[in-house]
């Protein structure tokens, strides 16, 4: 059974229809899927550009003025135009305005990559869809397939419905890693030291924690965060660095998103970087790890890669983001069964739009 019957992705659906888009957002998000309707030869279609109340201002983006949702009509010239949604969020009153929305219009959310130029079009799905059929007959249970199928179905149309299809409590993924008992714990990607905080109180019986991140905003919370947990009894390391497949140097942006690696990405200022230390998890050299979560920005494969000798002998739980790239809805899992192919594998979405928050858990 296919994964998907989707005839038309989002964008081929745009080009056959032919009516007239309004941007939901500015930003990153919103140059994006401007780049893909030029792309698609369908980028004449954007009418407006609109944001919400707040974000409204005076201003401009991409030759277009910012306005509100209530003067979109009128500025299009019509009641029957689309909605694109350029930014993610899970935030519920952001939500809801969205969903407000898609009761008076036709919208969508593009899944366009987080990092990395490879889109999840239909062509993309036809050329790997072998791949992806034998990573959803590993996944563990029935809510793992189901979630697979509609985050797959999802991707190709932008319909926010799948998501919604597929959306797991919050607290679910405990349930997941509660045979988590004594050991390390370590946290790629650990922001401000939300999901530390969040672990190391729901697993009490973890020894130690290491924590790395490499935006230094974000570090100097996180450590601050981390003081306080220590003041509490834990024992934790914060280590200001990339994470990669092998140790060195490496530039990283100072003004762009969490810790943007440089090489490679033409959206970063390079009078803007600085050089940061590159770690692997093995470089680390911890015992008995117990749990790693994975949430590095697009280098998540390359982490795995530099994590092998620890996933080998100490088999390890682990969570590890899947909706950075594309292709990590089915590269993630291979690389790590060509480790070790004993781990149950579930997938997990929570409430996000777009796609966000969609997560890997091996056990």
């Amino acid at each position: 059974m296919s994964i998907s019957d989707i005839k038309q992705d989002l964008w081929e659906y745009l080009a056959a229809r032919r009516r007239p888009i309004a941007l939901y957002g500015t930003g990153d998000g919103a140059d994006k899927i401007i780049t893909v309707l030029e792309n698609h030869g369908i980028a004449d279609l954007i009418k407006a550009v609109f944001a919400s109340d707040g974000f409204v201002r005076d201003r401009m983006f991409r030759g277009y003025k910012v306005i509100p949702y209530s003067e979109v009509a009128g500025t299009v010239g019509t009641d029957d135009f689309i909605v694109l949604v350029c930014f993610g969020s899970s935030r519920p009153e952001v939500l809801s305005q969205v969903l407000r929305i898609a009761s008076e219009r036709e919208l969508y959310v593009p899944d366009v990559p987080v990092y990395g130029n490879i889109l999840f079009n239909r062509e993309f799905y036809e050329t790997n869809r072998d791949s992806m059929e034998e990573i959803r007959s590993h996944l563990a249970d029935d809510e793992s397939r189901n979630c697979y199928t509609n985050y797959i179905n999802y991707k190709l149309s932008g319909d926010i419905s799948y998501l919604a299809e597929c959306e797991s409590a919050p607290d679910d993924e405990f349930n997941l890693l509660s045979e988590i008992s004594g050991g390390c714990y370590i946290d790629l990607g650990a922001y401000y030291g939300d999901t530390l905080k969040q672990y190391l109180g729901r697993f009490p019986a973890l020894e130690r924690a290491v924590a790395v991140e490499p935006e230094r905003h974000s570090f100097a919370r996180l450590t601050a965060c981390a003081e306080e947990l220590i003041k509490e009894g834990f024992d934790i390391s914060c280590i200001n660095a990339l994470v990669g497949s092998r140790p060195g140097k490496e530039l990283v942006s100072d003004s762009r998103g969490r810790g943007t690696r440089a090489v490679g990405n033409s959206n970063v200022e390079h009078k803007k970087t600085r050089e940061i230390d590159v770690i692997t998890v093995d470089s680390l050299k911890e015992d008995n790890v117990s749990f790693i979560k994975f949430d590095v920005e697009g280098s998540e494969l390359a982490a795995i890669e530099g994590a092998e000798d620890t996933i080998r002998r100490f088999c390890p739980a682990m969570k590890i983001a899947c909706y950075h790239r594309s292709e990590d809805v089915f590269t993630i899992v291979k690389k790590v069964l060509s480790i070790r192919d004993d781990y149950k594998i579930y997938m997990r979405h929570t409430r996000c739009i777009p796609g966000w928050d969609t997560d890997f858990y091996f056990i």
